[in-house]
């Protein structure tokens, strides 16, 4: 007894310390064997420099390298099913949890190495519009002088010379960009980025909660900008549309896990289910032994970046690229293991189950192209997705993304008792107090979402139940009782 209140439970349950991260399941270990020898070390070494998981590396590089190849080529299983390569990728984690840290060598050295050779040319192109708008502008003067004579003389006015407008203002090439309007996008696509781009947000939340504040299509935009269909773009100030003949974009973002439910609440209409999510656990801070071989990372991508889409009477057009014969049986076998799974799945996790045979073909062609620009001989590009490279990619969507699905969906749809319980015993363990008094954390605490007693006492009953409180009462006939729970002593011995 103490200050007048019992313990009711002499014999308290040992503390389950997954009540931390609301008891989702532990994540995949990265399977860094899939990305061969050279890839493999450069990924670990970046991750070591940056003291971040590998998943933070490999995550930014493989949307990076989605890009790069990009329209260029595009996977095929068989005719009538075929997928661009464009992946986007969620990384998930706490702040200083080495997020960007671990994007930073693709993001901020191997993308702005490549947008520099690709606008090598740039000023003489830009030249070159300048001077055919100043003949078009010259001509129209002229035009407007030869129907001003025509009206005073009371002839016909001539029609307007066919080359009097000037050609669209050439857009600067781009691999990567941070403005995700349609109208940009669109006009970077069909313009500077024929083969796709790189939409980087390092909160990616903002995005995804903002995408329709100033336009209420922008939601079935990005839905489409998976598929690389064309898409037009009508504009209120032009009475000439943006035309995109492949409308494909990749994504990297991240996010912190606390704005995932906002992120999810939204109906389930395909967009979440199209992210890839990279969600690792944090390691402690080290220093690193080596740093990665930048100059490899940018050749090879680099070397991606050469591949050119084919040449048609239409334009330019993807390559396709088929799936090897003896690969077509796995991709089957695969598809209908997620069709398994898929049955015992609901919300966002059956979406992502739904996608699963498509991003692994996807993967397998990135997966066949890293491999290839890695190389140092100079043989031709694949002209084949090999078994070994489907092989790799269903091994990905198998073992590594979908449980991380299940882990990033998990987290979202916990009940909120669940999540304040979470708030509460993180808030425990920072400031380790023998009793947590409710009318303090309404009070003077206020913690996100414990600001009223009926959360406070929800979050206190599951933690109750996962043995971090003991529940106390007042003794008969005493008044209004304090609301009030013990601490278990054994939660201190049993935290690391």
């Amino acid at each position: 007894m103490a200050d007048g209140f019992t313990v009711r439970d002499a014999q308290p349950a040992a503390p389950d310390l997954r009540a931390l991260n609301l008891h989702r399941r532990a994540p995949p270990s990265f399977p860094l064997h899939l990305f061969d020898e050279r890839w493999g070390a450069w990924i670990r070494d970046a991750a070591e420099a940056a003291s971040a998981p590998p998943d933070y590396v490999a995550g930014p590089l493989l949307a990076a390298a989605s890009a790069v190849i990009g329209n260029a080529r595009w996977a095929q299983a068989y005719p009538g099913w075929d997928e661009p390569p464009h992946l986007w990728v969620g990384c998930v984690g706490d702040s200083g949890g080495s997020k960007s840290p671990g994007a930073d060598p693709v993001l901020k050295h191997i993308v702005p190495a490549i947008e520099r050779e690709m606008q090598r040319d740039f000023p003489d192109r830009l030249r070159e519009w300048q001077a055919a708008a100043e003949i078009a502008k010259a001509r129209k003067e002229a035009w407007e002088a030869d129907v001003k004579r025509a009206a005073k003389s009371g002839n016909p006015p001539p029609l307007p010379p066919r080359d009097m407008e000037a050609p669209p203002a050439p857009k600067a090439p781009a691999l990567r960009s941070n403005d995700a309007t349609i109208e940009v996008v669109s006009e970077h696509l069909a313009g500077g980025a024929p083969k796709g781009l790189l939409m980087v947000r390092d909160e990616l939340a903002g995005h995804l909660l903002g995408m329709t504040a100033y336009n209420d299509g922008a939601r079935a935009f990005w839905l489409e900008s998976y598929g690389g269909r064309p898409y037009r773009v009508d504009r209120k100030k032009s009475p000439v549309p943006i035309i995109v003949p492949h409308l494909a974009c990749a994504w990297w973002g991240g996010t912190q896990p606390a704005r995932l439910q906002e992120i999810m609440e939204a109906a389930d209409d395909g967009l979440l289910a199209r992210f890839m999510w990279f969600w690792p656990d944090p390691l402690p801070f080290n220093l690193p032994a080596r740093a990665p071989d930048m100059p490899f990372a940018v050749a090879a991508l680099t070397r991606l970046h050469t591949l050119q889409m084919l040449a048609t009477q239409e334009g330019p057009a993807p390559i396709m690229v088929p799936l090897a014969a003896d690969a077509l049986t796995d991709m089957r076998d695969l598809a209908r293991e997620m069709q398994g799974r898929q049955k015992f799945a609901g919300g966002l996790m059956s979406s992502a189950l739904g996608k699963a045979r498509g991003l692994a073909l996807r993967l397998s062609l990135i997966f066949e192209f890293l491999w290839w620009c890695a190389d140092e001989g100079m043989r031709p590009p694949p002209a084949e997705i090999s078994r070994r490279a489907l092989a790799a990619a269903a091994e990905f969507v198998a073992d590594y993304a979908m449980p991380m699905a299940e882990r990033t969906y998990g987290d979202a749809t916990a009940p909120k008792p669940e999540r304040d319980a979470a708030t509460l015993a993180r808030w425990i363990v920072a400031t380790k107090p023998r009793e947590v008094h409710g009318r303090a954390l309404q009070r003077d605490v206020r913690l996100p979402g414990l600001s009223d007693a009926e959360s406070i006492n929800a979050a206190a009953a599951v933690l109750i139940d996962d043995g971090w409180l003991l529940p106390r009462a007042a003794p008969e006939g005493a008044g209004r009782p304090r609301v009030a729970w013990v601490v278990n002593p054994a939660l201190w011995e049993a935290l690391p």
